[in-house]
């Protein structure tokens, strides 16, 4: 099967199939969401929404029977509680895309760099920094993208990279970023923490005492809710802070997405329960890659893994011939890593679906 080659393949987010025919995919493996979402608190408290408010026009979410308030500091004292920070250093937004569009208008007179490869959004909305990638032809690792944090971090005002980043996984411990931060306090230090929590051990770097950093998380991705556009802003630095506040609308979550996000959050069981079911597969699925395309796999401890391939586009198109997606990236793309990003099967049939599929794969061309 040929598939018209888009003119920018990366520019598609993940789980977006309009591009294919209908019915043709039954084995999405491009989204990079928790795929055995939602939690089931988070569907119940979904049924008695719908239950309390149908047929009712409700006024905006501000406040409650006995006392005003903003309704978001629900989503905000929960995903707080969650990482044991404070609450008054956080901002509540539509997820981290909408705080990603705010700081890219802010900065746009500084002096910015981007650690690539990136999230495709942040090189979107960034587009005028700078981008610092590895050498040409040589596979990024977690050490050569921590000695490029380090090395911006004293000549820009601004750096941002994704951690774990998207869409190789590497991921850079939170004492090399605070080291980074004491080293260069001039120079703020912006973390994209959207999948810390599929991280084995780490910890967010939201609560440090630092005034040169800002973290950003959602809920969406985590409990499988991306439906759904809630996320978090933190950070102690007063003029970031109130500056962030300035372009952030009157309301900045909808009542649904406040009740959904919260539920996920709240529930202290399904959460670890489902990164027990998610490190195995992932785990599987490197392996499985490995035996079919080596070193070109990137090794990783987050629910997906990247594939190397400096033409990625035969392959995608053979997974498609079963039924398998997955998430492309060319070099097309100023700062992408071409290759595909896979995320975990999570059942028997879906990794004997995808093995079938690799074993029937002509010999691709990997570095």
């Amino acid at each position: 099967m040929n598939l018209p080659l888009l003119t920018d393949p990366s520019a598609v987010q993940g789980g977006d199939l309009t591009r294919l025919p209908e019915g043709m995919i039954t084995l999405d493996l491009g989204l990079c969401t928790n795929r055995l979402g939602p939690p089931p608190a988070a569907v119940a408290a979904l049924q008695v929404f719908l239950d309390h408010h149908a047929g009712r026009l409700m006024p905006p979410p501000y406040e409650a029977p006995h006392r005003p308030f903003r309704a978001e500091r629900l989503y905000l004292d929960a995903f707080a509680t969650r990482l044991g920070i404070d609450d008054l250093d956080m901002h509540a937004g539509r997820g981290v895309t909408e705080f990603l569009v705010i700081l890219a208008r802010l900065l746009r007179t500084a002096r910015v760099a981007v650690i690539t490869p990136e999230y495709t959004e942040t090189m979107r909305r960034f587009s005028y920094a700078d981008f610092l990638g590895p050498a040409e032809a040589v596979n990024d690792t977690p050490a050569a993208r921590a000695e490029r944090m380090h090395t911006a971090m004293g000549t820009y005002d601004y750096v941002i990279l994704s951690n774990p980043s998207n869409p190789l996984g590497h991921y850079i411990p939170r004492d090399e970023l605070l080291t980074a931060c004491r080293a260069h306090p001039d120079t703020v230090l912006i973390v994209d923490e959207e999948y810390i929590q599929f991280q084995p051990g780490a910890r967010s770097i939201a609560g440090a005492s630092a005034d040169n950093l800002i973290a950003l998380q959602s809920t969406g991705k985590t409990y499988g809710i991306t439906g759904t556009r809630a996320g978090m802003l933190w950070t102690r630095n007063r003029r970031l802070h109130q500056a962030v506040a300035d372009q952030l609308p009157t309301w900045p979550l909808s009542l649904l997405d406040i009740t959904l996000a919260t539920a996920a959050l709240t529930d202290d069981t399904w959460f670890p329960a489902t990164l027990a079911r998610i490190h195995p597969t992932a785990r599987r699925l490197e392996n499985l890659l490995a035996r079919r395309f080596g070193t070109a796999v990137v090794p990783a401890d987050v629910h997906y893994r990247f594939l190397h391939l400096p033409d990625p586009q035969p392959v995608l198109e053979h997974l498609h011939t079963h039924g398998i997606t997955a998430r492309l990236f060319t070099s097309a793309t100023r700062g992408t890593a071409p290759g595909l990003r896979l995320a975990a099967p999570t059942t028997e049939a879906e990794f004997t679906q995808l093995q079938q599929a690799l074993d029937s794969l002509p010999t691709p061309r990997c570095r």
